[in-house]
């Protein structure tokens, strides 16, 4: 670059900014066996089959009887089994035995027979994942490299691409990211995926969906439990932090959740 010549978005390399960001970040990704324990209690719930989320993100969606759909991060697989019914197949990819076999037990009750699931991480080989029309990553995103991800959702896309990500920083309410004083770096949000994709030569739309984030339907917590759910979001809490829970119980006994109750994600929506 000359000294006459001004740096373009080009220029920038958001790859390497996400790295750097998710590395800071107070909140790490989650493994396999964290979402375990999710599984357990998602068994015993249909709540997440329900959400306004589900009905938002497909509202969205362009479908045909004949497409193939690739759910990356299914969970328990609230889309797959919304999906299913309008296509003809979903093949449901997550890291998590315990959540594929949920989405096999809810497609069985329903009558389901065409997903597929595949056991597999975003960080994993995907040379035997199949190519599909659409793929979706929904809320799934949180990953150490975004370039790779996106990488690997655009080469399994024949026709199109919808992910969600975040637009707020955290998952855990500001106010109580205060109380034990890590209200910081949280999470890297959708930009960082908007300007990757620019850069790689697509022109995503983006909406936005705002609904209930709670996988299981939320009721009110001992301090034992808000002490845990919260140090399965940050990580291990120090016996300060844990004290500061414990007061802020005692202020607000009835609380649900530490969560943001509703949360705003960015739909991306992006053409092959």
């Amino acid at each position: 670059m000359t000294d006459t010549q001004l740096p373009t978005i080009h220029d920038i390399d958001f790859a390497t900014l996400y790295k750097n960001h998710f590395q800071l970040s107070a909140r790490k990704g989650k493994t396999a066996e964290d979402w375990k324990e999710k599984a357990e209690k998602m068994q015993r719930s249909d709540f997440d089959l329900q959400s306004e989320y589900v009905k938002q993100f497909m509202a969205h969606m362009k479908l045909s009887p004949t497409d193939t759909v690739l759910d990356v991060g299914c969970g328990g697989g609230a889309l797959a089994l919304a999906i299913a019914p309008h296509v003809q197949a979903v093949y449901a990819l997550d890291f998590c035995q315990e959540m594929l076999d949920i989405v096999q037990e809810r497609a069985k009750s329903m009558n389901i027979t065409n997903i597929y699931p595949i056991l597999r991480a975003w960080e994993d080989d995907w040379d035997n994942v199949p190519e599909c029309d659409i793929c979706i990553s929904s809320r799934s995103s949180m990953v150490g490299d975004l370039d790779d991800a996106l990488n690997k959702l655009n080469q399994h896309a024949r026709k199109a691409v919808y992910m969600s990500m975040l637009v707020e920083k955290d998952f855990i309410s500001p106010e109580v990211l205060r109380v034990i004083n890590r209200d910081s770096i949280g999470f890297p949000n959708y930009m960082y995926a908007l300007n990757l994709l620019y850069q790689k030569g697509y022109f995503p739309t983006v909406n936005f969906i705002e609904s209930h984030g709670c996988l299981v339907e939320p009721k009110a917590l001992t301090a034992d439990q808000l002490i845990k759910a919260v140090s399965w979001s940050v990580g291990k809490l120090t016996e300060q932090e844990i004290k500061d829970l414990k007061l802020y119980h005692t202020a607000h006994p009835d609380i649900k959740s530490p969560y943001n109750l509703f949360r705003k994600w960015a739909l991306l929506e992006w053409s092959k």
